[in-house]
């Protein structure tokens, strides 16, 4: 059921991309091939399609910004102004999975103690925002929001430090199970006060294969979908070091290559795409196209071993989160989100098997 619930999702989204998006394209059933515009009399001509206009922005979260939320909230409906239906799909990141032995939550980023911050705190921050939201936007555009968690544990010599908390299956599914009733609460929320024709709620984890075994983010990604109820949904905001970062269209990539800890590309498929709630939003950082690669190059092992090719909902970048930083990494990894959109889109259009007629949004990430 949960598989027939995707599939029906992919040709929903299809379907309404050629409505709203492809008002001049012709629709190419089997996306084996790059997106066609049409003339009278019928002449197919390859066009690669702009950007999208506008980009949201998703939000680390910190103990200093959480009860600014409704203002957040309020700066997303921004984007809604100007004239026209404006959607936007944007994630806040909670910070790494933690719990108190009786809640479940996170650590917020830059928290300077150990101080869980529950699904219960979180439902709230993620309330205001939406209300902020609500009260700020055109009573038309939709808003897309992830939940959003990491797979981050720290070890040393193997043995996970009192830094962490995410490091036994046990504990990383009963995390899953329990971000994913929140997500279930919330929606429930959204219903009740009348929003869900203009918010949904989905998960959302930063799932970066050298943070974690790939064991126990699995755990994670199975106590999601086992309490999803086949409607639930998380996104993959994370990253795929060590795929390959060519695109080699002679020899496609090994699903069984050593990548960091235990990780594959079989299995971090799986934690992106392979387990029914799982739908992509990479990390696009790279100026050279790298991530986007390696992204293209996940979709292909899918496809390889059974798999529909991966359909991705945006590319996320770090444009914001660069600007005045100092982080040494940032003159490399500082992707407007323009140019994290195409890297991905061209990177998907490599391979006819890969291929997606376009990306319906863009996000990028900034510190509050």
């Amino acid at each position: 059921m949960k598989t027939l619930n995707r599939l029906l999702l992919s040709i929903l989204i299809m379907v309404s991309m050629v409505g709203a998006l492809f008002t001049n394209f012709s629709y190419v059933a089997s996306q084996t091939e790059p997106p066609y515009q049409t003339y009278l009399p019928l002449i197919f001509k390859n066009v690669i399609p702009d950007p999208p206009a506008y980009y949201s922005t998703t939000w680390y979260v910190t103990p200093y910004s959480v009860t600014n939320m409704y203002q957040y909230g309020l700066q997303a409906a921004v984007i809604t102004q100007p004239a026209g239906r404006q959607d936007q799909l944007l994630i806040l990141d909670f910070g790494q999975p933690w719990s108190d032995g009786i809640q479940y939550g996170t650590l917020l980023l830059k928290e300077p103690q150990y101080n869980l911050t529950s699904t219960n705190d979180i439902k709230i921050y993620t309330k205001n925002f939406i209300n902020g939201f609500i009260v700020g936007s055109d009573g038309e555009s939709k808003l897309e929001l992830g939940i959003g968690t990491t797979n981050y544990a720290y070890y040393i010599s193997g043995v996970c430090s009192q830094r962490s908390w995410f490091c036994t299956t046990e504990r990383a599914y009963n995390h899953g199970k329990a971000w994913v009733l929140m997500v279930k609460d919330l929606n429930n929320w959204v219903i009740q006060q009348g929003y869900a024709n203009r918010v949904s709620i989905a998960g959302a984890s930063d799932i970066e294969l050298a943070w974690n075994y790939a064991t126990i983010t699995h755990a994670w990604a199975k106590g999601f979908d086992d309490f999803d109820e086949g409607k639930y949904i998380y996104y993959n905001f994370g990253a795929c070091e060590g795929c390959d970062i060519g695109i080699n269209l002679s020899i496609p990539p090994n699903p069984e290559k050593d990548l960091v800890y235990d990780w594959t590309p079989r299995k971090a498929h799986y934690t992106a795409w392979g387990i029914p709630p799982a739908w992509p939003i990479p990390e696009i950082y790279l100026n050279n196209g790298w991530h986007a690669n390696q992204w293209a190059n996940l979709s292909k092992v899918g496809v390889d071993i059974g798999y529909n090719r991966m359909y991705f909902f945006s590319a996320l970048t770090q444009y914001q989160a660069c600007l005045g930083s100092a982080d040494p990494t940032c003159p490399a990894t500082d992707n407007t989100p323009e140019e994290g959109w195409t890297q991905l889109f061209n990177a998907l259009n490599t391979r006819p098997e890969t291929a997606q007629n376009y990306i319906p949004y863009m996000t990028d990430i900034d510190w509050p």
